[in-house]
């Protein structure tokens, strides 16, 4: 009896320990979310920045609250950036969705991506090259998690400066855009080692946001070769197709633009996988001749679990990825002695001549 009081004790404790092994998907509420403003500690450090302005002297918060300015903006560095003084980075410029515009330009603006979607924390498990079903509190499905680590296996991130900015809602982004692209970005090209040029610059963002990065890039596309959408709400922001065929001829013109698009099976703004309004205006770009990426996951529903964890990290991976290819071909950040001259390439449609990296870094103004 006492060996088979042991035997059973014994197995009861392996089938215990193996039911705390597994951890359920966890999905934070936002209320919990929304009420925090402290950095977490990763190894990708936050520098706050204000931006002088003089397109938006004051914004409004819940409550119709009149918030001045200058408004915070979140500059998120590369691991090595304090150590690696030589080298140059993309850029991503990040776009909240509502409920960061809800919040104000002081709570919700930069906070919703630096500390809600822990996108420094993101860059770290991208930095590190093996991802764990930890480093997305489970919320990840097995076959994803092993594409993403044959992604970093076979082309490891890089890292990229990520600039978490606040923006107002609403679909008219004429007078946003003087703010971001007119104060914001010459600020952070002036200060921070970029390379000041459209092939080193991308916008993205979350929900409504991402529907404002699409239409700020179409609007735009000599500053953005690159735009991505994390649950593009097109449901709130139906405007959003009609204003990029209707600036097709100037993106075209432009050099193009290449896209990134993500969203999630239990996302309600989720217009792609019924063939609705995302799948149209994937099909038109892609028609158009540009190339676009899509991803569905099967975890998360929608909100900030989404923007953390498999959304996030795929859509910085796919900035980075971008980026890279740019520097490779133009022999930035390259040992020089290795090669005097790079090849021509078309990175979607911009050419540049085979040149020595002094002759071409002498086109790019800048910290150079």
């Amino acid at each position: 009896m006492k060996k088979t009081g042991i035997v059973t004790g014994i197995i009861l404790f392996i089938l215990g320990m193996a039911a705390l092994s597994y951890a359920a998907p966890k999905e934070e509420p936002w209320s919990e979310i929304e009420a925090r403003t402290k950095f977490l500690r990763t190894k990708h450090y936050i520098e706050t920045i204000r931006v002088h302005s003089e397109v938006f002297k004051s914004a409004k918060a819940k409550g119709g609250v009149d918030v001045p300015g200058p408004f915070p903006v979140h500059v998120i560095l590369p691991e090595d950036y304090e150590q690696n003084v030589n080298r140059r980075y993309g850029v991503v410029y990040l776009l909240g969705g509502k409920s960061g515009w809800d919040n104000g330009p002081e709570l919700g603006g930069a906070t919703y991506w630096s500390v809600w979607c822990k996108t420094p924390l993101t860059m770290d498990n991208l930095k590190s090259g093996m991802l764990t079903p930890a480093s997305f509190q489970d919320n990840i499905s097995d076959q994803e998690l092993q594409v993403f680590n044959q992604w970093l296996r076979q082309d490891p991130y890089d890292d990229v400066i990520a600039v978490a900015v606040w923006n107002p809602g609403g679909g008219n982004t004429s007078r946003y855009e003087d703010y971001l692209l007119g104060e914001v970005i010459p600020f952070i090209d002036a200060h921070y080692r970029t390379v000041p040029n459209r092939l080193f610059r991308g916008i993205d963002g979350a929900c409504a946001g991402a529907a404002q990065a699409i239409m700020i890039s179409a609007r735009r596309p000599d500053v953005f070769a690159y735009a991505g959408g994390q649950q593009t709400d097109l449901g709130s922001y139906p405007m959003t197709p009609d204003v990029w065929r209707s600036n097709l001829a100037k993106i075209k013109k432009a050099g193009g633009i290449a896209y990134n698009i993500n969203t999630n099976v239990k996302d309600g703004c989720n217009s792609y996988s019924n063939h609705g309004r995302l799948y149209e205006l994937v099909q038109d770009m892609r028609s158009s001749g540009f190339p676009v990426d899509v991803n569905i996951f099967q975890s998360c529903g929608h909100g900030y679990c989404a923007y953390r964890y498999p959304n996030g990290h795929q859509a910085l991976y796919w900035f980075s990825k971008q980026f890279k290819k740019n520097f490779a071909a133009l022999g930035i950040n390259q040992n020089q002695a290795k090669s005097k001259t790079n090849p021509q390439v078309s990175p979607e449609g911009d050419k540049v001549q085979s040149r020595s990296s002094s002759e071409q870094q002498k086109d790019l103004p800048g910290l150079w």
